[in-house]
């Protein structure tokens, strides 16, 4: 059946540190879709005046635009009328990863079982919802729609009694969405500490500030530990399979 507008939640996924890192961060922001606009009202507002147009990545962060940063930080921490209103990440180390033996030897295939992780665990959590999934667009032969039915059919086998929950899959380009932009803010907000970037030598001061502030106002202070479950900013280290030599 066809859901109501305030029964759908939106996640906005994004990933920071995927190659050459130790530990891959997968993130998403879940919010209700009636709620869209208006959020994306408000952090195009918090953005002003250093950055009408140009997109929030972690990797353009610097001192001028640290302001406007903290400010979509903010926005997300602060805004209480559009309610939930939440960011969910994977930590996945990367050292000693076995994709020959676990994925077919494909990197990719093991990236969207990150994904598949990420989405059920948003699934667990909003049980009476239905969700539209957009991760940012990225070169790939897999076919969103072949991770919706797998979404689907994996949370049915956990005992799930909604009627295909997972309705939409969609890759949407960064730049034309305030909250796959959060998620990346966020993603290498977390990724930053994990991999310990802030304690090398000519580390971004920036980087290093934003990240702190990110963490001080979630509350963690730890990102090498898990958080809560559930709440409005949580944190999950994956524990994988490796190869053994």
């Amino acid at each position: 059946m066809p859901p109501e507008l305030h029964d759908i939640r939106n996640v906005f996924v994004d990933e920071s540190s995927q190659t050459n890192h130790d530990y891959l961060v997968l993130g998403g922001t879940l919010c209700r879709a009636s709620h869209c606009d208006r959020l994306n009202g408000l952090f195009q507002e918090a953005r002003l005046p250093e950055l009408p147009h140009s997109e929030l990545k972690w990797t353009k962060v610097s001192n001028a635009k640290l302001g406007a940063y903290k400010r979509y930080v903010d926005c997300f921490f602060d805004t209480v009328d559009c309610l939930p209103l939440e960011f969910h990440s994977l930590v996945i180390p990367m050292r000693g990863r076995d994709d020959v033996r676990f994925n077919n030897g494909s990197r990719e295939i093991g990236f969207n079982k990150e994904i598949y992780q990420l989405l059920m665990k948003c699934g667990r959590l909003h049980k009476d919802c239905v969700f539209h999934v957009y991760p940012d667009q990225r070169e790939t032969t897999a076919s969103p729609n072949e991770l919706r039915l797998i979404l689907n059919r994996g949370i049915a086998k956990k005992g799930d009694r909604r009627d295909w929950p997972y309705r939409r899959v969609h890759f949407r380009k960064s730049e034309d969405e305030p909250l796959i932009q959060l998620s990346d803010i966020f993603a290498g907000g977390i990724a930053y500490q994990i991999n310990k970037h802030h304690l090398a030598q000519g580390a971004s001061k920036p980087k290093t500030e934003l990240s702190n502030y990110i963490l001080g106002r979630a509350g963690v202070r730890d990102p090498s530990k898990d958080t809560k479950t559930y709440g409005k900013f949580t944190i999950w280290h994956r524990q994988l399979r490796v190869s053994r030599f």
